[in-house]
């Protein structure tokens, strides 16, 4: 899916080398496992216990993100084993190349806002659960971004761009649905309390746009080519 506009303007040639390395990187990565039919199984069954009145509907969808997340880091292994067969790109890799610097501004402000939520007693035990689950993603981001590349060394100059896109799709991916638990958490707790402070709905406003810019970074690779000589 992160190539979806990336056969724009390539020649029949390019299309196939960029198609075979696409197909090995698959392959060597496997399939993403169980964990995500069980969190999928688990999220449904917390949407039913959340219609439990007697239980905040702010903890399932908490127990929801920590399943997630652990969904997440399952795949993650999939992808360290990935790394393991490559051979060392002869450039200098950056971190910020996977992850610009608006993802990590992003992702502080939500920290920001989730811990302000902290602050109501009603609340804490959730807010907790959902920074838990927060930063169990983003160090997966992290992780994603300072990898080595993952080359075959076959058709060395696609399969590092293709490793480019990749990386960075996933980790500004994986920012934008850590960014996504403190969005609906803040927005769940402003619908119990509609009378919060004003310094509460400024950190609401917050997290919405630090979702809100990590969610257009990570779409923006996918609209655009891929150049191959």
């Amino acid at each position: 899916m992160y190539f979806r506009g990336a056969w724009a303007g390539l020649s029949i040639e390019q299309s196939e080398r960029l198609e075979s390395v696409i197909g090995a990187r698959a392959r060597a990565e496997g399939a993403g496992g169980s964990a995500r039919y069980y969190a999928g199984l688990f999220t449904i069954a917390m949407g039913l216990v959340g219609l439990w009145p007697a239980i905040p509907y702010v903890m399932p969808y908490a127990a929801s993100c920590l399943a997630m997340a652990y969904a997440t880091w399952t795949a993650y292994r999939n992808f360290r084993r990935a790394t393991e067969l490559r051979f060392a790109p002869l450039v200098r890799r950056t971190p910020l190349e996977a992850l610009p610097p608006v993802t990590i501004v992003s992702v502080a402000l939500c920290l920001i806002g989730t811990a302000a939520f902290a602050t109501l007693p009603q609340f804490r035990i959730v807010a907790v659960l959902v920074v838990v689950s927060m930063t169990v993603l983003v160090a997966i981001a992290w992780r994603i971004a300072v990898a080595p590349a993952v080359l075959f060394g076959t058709d060395p100059q696609v399969e590092y761009a293709v490793d480019k896109r990749v990386r960075f799709c996933r980790a500004t991916g994986l920012i934008a649905m850590a960014c996504a638990p403190p969005t609906v958490f803040a927005a769940l707790a402003w619908a119990q309390l509609p009378s919060l402070s004003g310094l509460l709905e400024l950190m609401l406003l917050l997290v919405i746009a630090g979702f809100a810019a990590t969610t257009v970074v990570s779409l923006n690779p996918l609209r655009e080519g891929i150049a191959l000589a």
